[in-house]
């Protein structure tokens, strides 16, 4: 695994160098202490794994993590923060990120999980968690279906930040074979699909006797009077416009659930 460090504190580059070099076979190809810096590195060298500060000076993690996943979108780059910060962890998130780890937190389990398979799923320290007050939602389940895989990142992160449990789908058809009697409280399914699009998907939906009253939130960058009234004869309960506000998108989805 070929990994570029990036922190303006030696000392904790140093740390987290001798802890990867431990847990598996990993080769630091790179150093930066600021974003500028890791940016000029990324031009020479091709990374399987980034750690990056968010608060660094010059240029921090946030942006340049938005700025690299320009140059590879395939990078997977993994926050490292002192601070549980809700606006952080968006921002990170919506920049692209695959986690978010907090420096004090003893990370050794999930540094070993991230080198195994970065891909797996979104990594977090877990001390990083859901607010109280939201913990009654944890028993509704949101199924996502969008053919942008940053799209349903964003999604899944906000939603499981939120206490929702959540399914993915990759379209439309791939959506229906998860409408096989399971408990879904929420479908949220972006207009343009290939295959089967929003609307198709959810006149499909209405049509299944045990999901005809399931709430359905349609994704779209557009909604033309003639889609509109189709949305309402199939019976989608709103839609959502792209690119969407996350508070925005947790309170449309909390009435949605009402």
């Amino acid at each position: 695994m070929k990994v570029i460090l990036v922190d303006d504190k030696l000392v904790y580059r140093n740390a987290i160098k001798t802890l990867l070099q431990k847990l598996g076979d990993v080769e630091i190809i790179a150093e930066a202490s600021n974003g500028k810096e890791f940016l000029s590195i990324l031009d020479t060298c091709d990374p399987d794994l980034v750690f990056i500060d968010i608060e660094m000076p010059e240029m921090n993690g946030i942006e340049a993590t938005r700025e690299a996943l320009k140059i590879n979108p395939s990078l997977v780059i993994i926050g490292l923060s002192m601070y549980d910060n809700k606006k952080y962890v968006n921002d990170l998130i919506d920049a692209g990120a695959r986690g978010y780890l907090l420096k004090l937190s003893d990370n050794a389990q999930i540094f070993r999980q991230i080198l195994q398979n970065p891909r797996a799923e979104v990594f977090f320290s877990k001390e990083i968690s859901p607010d109280q007050e939201e913990e009654e939602n944890t028993k509704k389940t949101i199924l996502i279906a969008d053919d942008f895989e940053n799209t349903r990142f964003v999604i899944e992160f906000t939603l499981k930040q939120a206490g929702y449990e959540v399914i993915k789908a990759v379209d439309g058809q791939d959506a229906l074979k998860y409408f096989d009697g399971r408990k879904i409280d929420l479908l949220v399914t972006d207009l343009n699909m290939p295959r089967k699009n929003g609307l198709e998907l959810a006149e499909t939906v209405k049509k299944l006797p045990e999901y005809r009253g399931i709430p359905i939130l349609l994704l779209t960058t557009e909604i033309n009077e003639e889609k509109k009234q189709k949305s309402k004869q199939i019976g989608i309960t709103g839609w959502i416009q792209k690119p969407f506000v996350i508070d925005k998108f947790l309170m449309f989805i909390k009435k949605a659930l009402q």
